[in-house]
């Protein structure tokens, strides 16, 4: 395998409910030993976890040999929808404007990665569904994996966002029909990039429901899969990407908006401690830099992360704008380039169709939740 070319990538696969039920059922019917064989051979263990290795590159080509020399373009806050929604495609339009020219480029990108919010609702009914085979629908497809360019040199790697479990906090859709599992590993060269999972929307604190949207954040077992892999894990650089950011501005009560619900902080520590280069997220719709001490950092200007601790990097989104940035990785050295924007052209006619299932009105003291097509509205007083 060519690794200037193909990355390798490393999967946890998962073992849904449904899953369970089913082969609790032809346990009855097959047996035990039928059913360990079945699991072994398609990679899964009895607790429903394995981990496929397609290949270890630092055996192939020996540790420290690489001479790291690409980047690799972050897109986030896709919002795709289906036609039926979105009846002048404008949604697919910014992106598969955006995949274009980025594959015009004289130098190839190595690969993009897209943290989330990929379709505006995805979740497991049938308008969801819509929805991700519209997102879909903007790459070249080979081998279940999905590709920037017609010559399948150009990958795709994802995450999903809080709108891809819209709007009943699953991702039967995602999972079905753009990737199968939420946390994996994507091994380039000597770089390690770690997708992870950061949730839903978080709603289990009132002030969530409208004036901030956390994300639901690291479990435990999340937690606990990132550190084994990052304390074995080789690799010079180390990227950890995922929807929702881990730092962020706070508002004039001191909270911090947009962020992990849960295990921020640790999480936090645990990317300090293990020499994590950059944590690359979107959600805000904003560009933004911080460090673990939240400090900003300027984004009128390239920074090399490398000469920092742990940066925790907002990328804008590809929805109100169509936002891309360049990563570069050069030697030991990762070079946080800036956002830039790409000019779309669409018709004036092409917004005013465009389905959207809520907005926010904030008025006189009062915040509106809005569904323009139902005439549908939560009124909540503050």
């Amino acid at each position: 395998m060519d690794l200037n070319k193909n990355p390798v990538i490393i999967k946890k696969v998962y073992m849904e409910k449904k899953d369970i039920i089913f082969v609790k059922k032809l346990k009855l019917r097959c047996g035990t030993v039928i059913i360990l064989f079945l699991l072994v051979i398609s990679g899964m263990t009895v607790k429903g976890i394995a981990k496929k290795e397609l290949l270890n590159s630092n055996e192939e080509r020996g540790v420290g040999t690489f001479s790291n020399d690409f980047y690799f373009i972050h897109i986030t806050d896709t919002h795709v929808m289906n036609k039926v929604f979105d009846w002048h495609e404008v949604s697919k339009k910014r992106l598969r404007s955006l995949l274009d020219y980025v594959c015009s480029f004289e130098k190839k990108p190595a690969f993009i990665v897209i943290t989330g919010d990929l379709t505006e609702w995805g979740g497991s009914r049938i308008s969801g569904a819509l929805n991700c085979r519209a997102f879909a629908s903007c790459f070249y497809e080979k081998n279940a994996s999905f590709y920037a360019d017609a010559n399948y040199s150009i990958p795709i790697f994802t995450t999903p966002g809080n709108h891809d479990y819209c709007y009943n906090r699953n991702l039967m859709n995602y999972h079905r029909i753009i990737y199968p599992v939420d946390r994996y590993i994507v091994q380039y060269q000597d770089v390690s990039l770690f997708f992870m999972n950061s949730g839903p929307s978080y709603f289990e604190e009132v002030y969530n429901w409208v004036e901030n949207i956390d994300g639901d954040g690291l479990y435990d077992d999340d937690m606990e899969w990132l550190e084994s892999h990052l304390e074995k894990c080789n690799s010079s650089i180390k990227i950890v990407l995922m929807h929702h950011p881990a730092v962020n501005v706070r508002n004039t009560n001191g909270m911090m908006w947009d962020v992990l619900a849960r295990n921020r902080e640790a999480f936090v520590m645990l990317c300090e401690q293990y020499g994590v280069d950059v944590v690359l997220a979107g959600h805000t719709h904003e560009e933004r830099i911080f460090d673990g001490n939240e400090t900003f950092y300027s984004t009128n200007t390239s920074l090399n992360c490398s000469l920092y601790p742990t940066l925790f990097v907002q990328t804008d989104d590809c929805k109100q704008g169509v936002h891309y940035r360049n990563v570069s990785i050069s030697g030991d050295n990762v070079w946080l380039e800036r956002c830039a924007e790409l000019s779309v052209s669409v018709t004036d006619d092409d917004f005013p169709m465009t389905f959207q299932q809520f907005y926010i009105d904030k008025r006189g003291g009062n915040t509106f939740i809005c569904n323009p097509f139902l005439s549908v509205k939560f009124i909540a007083t503050g």
